[in-house]
C-alpha cells in the first residue's frame, strides 16, 4: 500500500493521525502523512510523531517512490507496526519552505514567459534558496527586469491553485514540456500549478495559497570574470 500524501491534499494541514505500516530501527512508514519528503529542490519537513504517548523527533523524510519514510532520532519499539501514530509538523519550517517554493515557481514561470528560458532549482534551505537561470549572456538588466515582475506578481496577492491532468495531455502541451525540459515523471496523472500571470507548470511541492504570503524576493547574483553568472541566490522578506 502506498503512503497517502496528505500534504498534497491540504498543504496547510499541520497534524494527522495515521497507522504504522512498516518500521525498522529509526525508519517509519505510515499509511498517510503530512510530512513532505526531500524532492525536486524542496527540503524535507521536520517535526515529531507520537506513539503510545511517547514523542519521537523526525529529523528527515524521504520517499522510495511508493512510501514516505519518517526518520527519527530514536529507535522505534518492536511492536510499532499497526500502532496509531500522531504526526505533528514543525510548522515554521514547513511554512518557510512553502513560501520559497511558490517564489521559485513564479521565477521559473516568468523566466520562461519573458526570456523563453528555463531554470534549475538546486536547493532550498530554511532561510535562502538558489537556482540557475539557464540563459546565455545574462545581463544585470535581465535580472532586474525578472525580479521586478516576480515581485509584482507576488504583491498582487493572487490565488495559487492546482489540478490534475493526464500524462498524455501534459506531453501534448509544448510550453509545460519546455519548462520541465521534457522530464516527465512516470505517472498517469500530473499535478499542475495554475497562477494568473505565469505559465502553468508541473508541481508536486507544497505552496502557499496566495502569493501575498510569500513576501518580497530579494536576490544576489554571482560574478564570473566580471560578468553576471547564472546562479542566483534569493531570500524572502515581508517588507
Amino acid at each position: 500500500m502506498e503512503t497517502r500524501l496528505v500534504y498534497l491534499e491540504n498543504q496547510y494541514q499541520k497534524e494527522c493521525d495515521s497507522t504504522a505500516s512498516w518500521f525498522e530501527f529509526t525508519d517509519l512508514v505510515t499509511d498517510q502523512t503530512v510530512f513532505y519528503p526531500t524532492s525536486d529542490g524542496q527540503p524535507n519537513d521536520r517535526g515529531k510523531v507520537i506513539i503510545d504517548g511517547r514523542e519521537y523527533v523526525i529529523v528527515d523524510t524521504w520517499s522510495d517512490g511508493d512510501n514516505v519514510h519518517l526518520m527519527s532520532h530514536d529507535t522505534f519499539p518492536d511492536d510499532t507496526k499497526g500502532k496509531k501514530v500522531h504526526q505533528v509538523l514543525d510548522w515554521d519550517v514547513r511554512y518557510m519552505h512553502m513560501r520559497f517554493r511558490t517564489a521559485l515557481k513564479v521565477i521559473s514561470g516568468l523566466t520562461y514567459s519573458i526570456f523563453g528560458a528555463t531554470t534549475r532549482i538546486n536547493q532550498t534551505y530554511d532561510d535562502q534558496a538558489w537556482f540557475d537561470l539557464e540563459k546565455d549572456d545574462i545581463s544585470n538588466d535581465d535580472v532586474v527586469r525578472l525580479f521586478k515582475e516576480v515581485n509584482d506578481v507576488l504583491s498582487a496577492d493572487r490565488e495559487v491553485s492546482f489540478r490534475y491532468i493526464s500524462r498524455e495531455d501534459f506531453i501534448k502541451d509544448s510550453d509545460m514540456m519546455k519548462i520541465c525540459k521534457g522530464r516527465v515523471p512516470d505517472l498517469q496523472s500530473i499535478r499542475i500549478m495554475d497562477l494568473e500571470g505565469i505559465p502553468s507548470q508541473m508541481e508536486f511541492g507544497t505552496n502557499v495559497a496566495k502569493t501575498g504570503e510569500v513576501g518580497k524576493v530579494e536576490y544576489k547574483t554571482t560574478l564570473i570574470k566580471g560578468k553576471i553568472g547564472r546562479r542566483i541566490n534569493i531570500t524572502l522578506s515581508m517588507d
